[in-house]
């Protein structure tokens, strides 16, 4: 696209802590010279910074401790050059605030993101998770995964006529103050309806909330899922559910499943003993682009599919 990412990318943001969301998170940030940094508010900076350390020095370590080790170095090299704080970050996300604000007379349209998430129904939720990976990472073993993908933060962008919904991981709970729900309920949301929707959790039906379609996107919006094979996600109900809410569903890779290569039967006895959670490798993970006007709110998007990104146009 030709952006210079050292000068012009403005903030890089991780989600939520699970591996599959922010490997290269580290390199990325270290590139974006000019970018603040933003993460989830369940996390207390000074816990984090504690759990990163001693990850760092057991026998082995998450990605996620490894990716934020190295957020935390950069951040460090950049106050002592002398960038201020509030500049390089963390700055912390949480319903309905705005992360950054592009609005100069010199602009041809005016910029913003927020973050919707998490709200402060679940901050107490995140409080006993560390506590929890904090004991673990003291006794030297691998810090487990985060928990609840409530944590995460879903953002909102506002692009000149454009609205940008994305959902990380933020799932669908019964209660009014978590997940989808509290942002639903909140009278201090971003106004307004998003012709993108980045579908939350792979597709999962446990992310799945039908009020989002209703209240917060166009009809018929441009739909994103990325398959997530280790979970066994979207499966096919999940794909049926999506099509039938969007203009345009695309995937950042198929969603079928390979069939395992049949052996021999002794061959196969062992395998089913030594891996019985053998799965079929399906690629790398692909790329999906959607550019449209951001002066022009009814626009036809124009869409590019890299690197064995898909169109889900049936499900045969």
């Amino acid at each position: 696209m030709n952006v210079d990412v050292a000068s012009r990318v403005r903030l890089v943001v991780a989600t939520h802590w699970h591996d599959d969301h922010i490997k290269g998170i580290g390199e990325t940030f270290s590139a974006a010279r000019e970018a603040k940094f933003v993460d989830s508010s369940a996390y207390p900076l000074q816990k984090l910074v504690r759990l990163v350390k001693l990850a760092s020095e057991a026998s082995e370590s998450t990605s996620a401790t490894r990716e934020y080790n190295s957020v935390l170095a950069t951040m460090k090299k950049r106050r002592e050059k002398g960038e201020r704080a509030d500049a390089v970050g963390p700055t912390r996300a949480i319903a309905n605030r705005k992360l950054l604000a592009l609005n100069s007379a010199s602009r041809p349209f005016d910029s913003e993101v927020f973050s919707l998430s998490p709200s402060d129904g679940v901050i107490s939720l995140a409080e006993a998770e560390l506590a929890v990976a904090l004991n673990a990472a003291k006794g030297g073993v691998r810090v487990p995964r985060q928990g609840p993908n409530q944590l995460s933060v879903a953002l909102w962008l506002r692009v000149g006529a454009l609205n940008v919904l994305l959902g990380a991981d933020l799932e669908h709970v019964a209660g009014t103050t978590e997940g989808w729900r509290a942002i639903l309920g909140s009278s201090e949301r971003p106004s307004g309806f998003a012709k993108f929707f980045k579908v939350p959790h792979h597709g999962s039906k446990n992310a799945d909330c039908p009020e989002v379609w209703s209240e917060m996107l166009v009809s018929r919006p441009i739909a994103v899922m990325t398959p997530y094979t280790s979970s066994r996600l979207p499966g096919m109900a999940d794909i049926d559910r999506t099509r039938a809410r969007a203009g345009r569903l695309l995937l950042t890779s198929p969603f079928s499943r390979r069939a395992l290569p049949r052996r021999e039967n002794a061959v196969e006895k062992t395998l089913r003993e030594i891996a019985p959670k053998r799965r079929a490798l399906e690629g790398g993970m692909g790329h999906v682009r959607v550019r449209c006007s951001a002066l022009d709110e009814h626009d036809e998007s124009r869409v590019e599919l890299k690197n064995g990104a898909i169109e889900c146009t049936s499900v045969d």
